[in-house]
């Protein structure tokens, strides 16, 4: 689908990047079978670091511009029983995305033992299923809402704020 409003556009990028991600988060979680990948595995380092980075992004950029400046509109739209339903959700998220931070933070470090490792793979697959449930919802429902209910000038006043944050 086709977005013509630049917050709409920058959404779905993020939830496809988000998306792509966790799918590489979930496949190196079950192929392991119960070991940890060596603390100094380029790859293993590297995925951490990303999924760091985009969770620390996601639970606080892209969800405050969803709750600040969406969610009311969607309220004031008459979808307001969608705007709770996501937000309940970005609740339970972040909920999961705390502690595992800071599994990934020790993982990173190489200081994960076995019950790290195993409470990392727990909820590192809660987390896949919740937010790429949620990623996939707002796809499906938000994103396009969003494209339609903002008018240009909105869009482009959004955009300029959401870009420099």
């Amino acid at each position: 689908m086709e977005f013509v409003r630049q917050i709409s556009r920058k959404l779905h990028e993020e939830h496809v990047a988000i998306l792509d991600l966790l799918g590489r988060f979930e496949q190196c979680l079950t192929r392991l079978h119960g070991q940890p990948p060596a603390a100094d595995d380029p790859v293993w380092r590297s995925l951490l670091s990303q999924l760091d980075a985009a969770l620390q992004y996601e639970v606080t950029h892209h969800f405050d511009l969803e709750e600040e400046q969406l969610f009311p509109r969607l309220h004031q739209r008459g979808e307001g029983d969608l705007a709770e339903l996501l937000f309940e959700e970005h609740e339970a998220i972040r909920a999961v995305a705390r502690p595992l931070l800071k599994l990934i933070e020790r993982a990173g470090a190489g200081e994960l033992d076995g019950a790290g490792w195993k409470a990392l793979k727990v909820s590192g697959l809660e987390l896949v299923e919740r937010l790429g449930s949620h990623a996939q919802k707002e796809e499906g429902s938000l994103v396009p809402l969003v494209d339609e209910m903002l008018d240009e000038q909105t869009d482009r006043d959004l955009w300029s704020e959401y870009a420099e944050g």
